[in-house]
């Protein structure tokens, strides 16, 4: 009688611990469903930031036919924030931050009550202070443990391909502004020549790191998109140095440095896009 009183305890027991690993593991792929839901939101949110600076310091500048653009990129950004998505997010002390920045940053860029480098300035901040928040919530969701090779690590190449993005979107709002006024000169030369040979070094870095994943279901996307990248960067650099970094009178138009410079950061976040859907793929396939 004991040893089926036992027997029947440890079934018991075994069957209870079967169900509780399998809770903990559902929780867990819900944690990274989650995590992956809200990186493509917080990255959503970063692109329309960005377009956001560069389209308010052109207005700042003297483009005024911009403002219609800045309105409409406005509304997109309010309707992120009030998003379903968003409300996962009011945990982290970054984004209760940039919940009371952007109110008071958007209306400064209606009025064009602030100079130039301050409103480039506050935004950049503000990007800084959202990148950060994407990796503690990549973090919070186990995203980091998920691989696309033996050393490669998802959360990591996402943030590093944003990182690019926000060198090339300070280039594409410092060069928006200094092509509107019409001359580069003083502090927005100086900044356009760093922020030129700081795009060249990052691209740089990120392609070698992209060249570097060994994982076969990747490999022809990733190759193509490192060409993309190395093509539209090099365009927009051309540009910089031999357009906007001259003498006298600019003779560039600020829609087309606006739209070369956004050509070499979607390029850029196409990698995010197929990191992303590759990790969503991979999730889908444990559940």
């Amino acid at each position: 009688m004991y040893p089926m009183f036992i027997g029947g305890v440890t079934v018991i027991g075994l069957l209870f611990l079967f169900n509780r690993l399998a809770l903990l593991r559902k929780q867990e792929q819900k944690r990274i469903e989650q995590g992956i839901v809200l990186t493509v939101h917080l990255k959503r949110i970063i692109d329309s930031c960005q377009k956001h600076r560069g389209t308010s310091n052109a207005i700042n500048q003297g483009n005024a036919k911009l403002k219609p653009q800045l309105v409409n990129l406005q509304s997109d950004i309010e309707r992120l924030i009030n998003s379903t998505d968003s409300r996962l997010l009011q945990r982290f002390p970054q984004w209760e931050s940039f919940a009371e920045h952007w109110p008071r940053l958007k209306k400064h860029a209606l009025a064009g009550d602030l100079k130039s480098h301050n409103l480039v300035r506050q935004h950049s901040l503000m990007i800084d202070g959202q990148l950060s928040l994407l990796d503690d919530v990549m973090r919070d969701h186990d995203l980091h443990r998920m691989m696309l090779d033996r050393c490669t690590r998802v959360s990591e190449i996402c943030l590093d391909t944003l990182r690019v993005a926000e060198t090339v979107g300070q280039t594409r709002a410092i060069g928006s502004g200094i092509c509107a006024h019409g001359t580069c000169e003083g502090a927005d030369r100086i900044i356009i020549d760093f922020l030129r040979i700081s795009v060249q070094n990052t691209t740089r870095e990120l392609l070698k790191e992209i060249n570097s994943i060994k994982n076969d279901d990747l490999h022809t996307n990733l190759q193509a998109a490192a060409k993309a990248i190395n093509d539209s960067v090099s365009k927009l650099v051309d540009m910089v140095e031999k357009q906007v970094l001259k003498e006298g009178r600019l003779q560039i138009d600020t829609n087309d440095y606006f739209n070369i410079s956004t050509r070499a950061i979607d390029e850029v976040l196409k990698v995010f896009g197929i990191i992303i859907h590759y990790a969503s793929q991979q999730h889908t396939r444990m559940i």
